[in-house]
């Protein structure tokens, strides 16, 4: 697997690019600004791409999404995984939006960069064409956001069956790690659809899976029990 870093951080970069290398992944470079990284892109093909959201600390702090957009329409098939010190919702609804369904994406805390086999997990996963949402990431989204609670209506267990989906597990993974049939799951799903309100021509006119709806209702939510 050949994986460019995108850091402007020098100290964080190095470190990322030996850890990598460290667990086997070829890192034919990195990059510190969006013009450097599309040079790399360009000229290595990486699996994966693994981006700072935020570039530069002068430039815009959407500076990494956007790169992220453009990789995505011009190498679709370059997994990307964004890193985030401060995750803001709205660049998490951007990320997972930017396919129908989203597919080789996935979303970080800076803070995971020190665990790297949590990182390694989530670029093999994205190269694999997964949805990965840290779990972290989507705590830290719970606890800042101060809005009116849209779970208040699902039970315990679609409760949980949301969270999983949220990680970015596939109906099957998510039957494997509760140890139940996967109609259970469909089921599960069905009804969290329909009590949360996302009906299939909301997702059509919005441009978005159901997964992605439901999965952004989570990430507003606050998590009251």
């Amino acid at each position: 697997m050949r994986v460019v870093v995108v850091e402007d951080d020098r100290i964080l970069c190095a470190a990322l690019v030996e850890a990598l290398a460290h667990h086997g992944i070829d890192v034919p470079g990195a990059a510190h600004t969006a013009e450097r990284a599309m040079e790399l892109i360009d000229r290595h093909a990486p699996d994966v791409a693994t981006i700072d959201l935020r570039l530069s600390p002068d430039g815009p702090p959407d500076e990494g999404l956007s790169l992220a957009e453009r990789l995505r329409v011009r190498y679709p098939d370059v997994g990307l995984l964004a890193i985030s010190a401060h995750p803001d919702p709205v660049y998490v609804e951007r990320l997972l939006s930017m396919e129908d369904p989203p597919r080789a994406v996935g979303f970080l805390a800076k803070s995971q960069v020190g665990e790297m086999a949590v990182v390694v997990d989530a670029v093999t996963r994205v190269a694999r064409g997964e949805l990965v949402v840290d779990p972290y990431v989507v705590r830290l989204l719970m606890s800042r956001l101060r809005a009116d609670d849209p779970l208040a209506v699902l039970t315990p267990r679609e409760r949980e069956i949301l969270a999983l989906v949220a990680t970015g597990l596939s109906n099957l993974a998510i039957a494997q790690r509760l140890s139940c049939a996967i109609s259970n799951v469909e089921k599960n799903l069905s009804t969290v659809f329909g009590k949360l309100g996302l009906m299939p021509d909301e997702a059509g006119r919005r441009g978005v899976n159901l997964r992605v709806l439901a999965t952004l209702a989570y990430l507003r939510s606050q998590g009251r029990t």
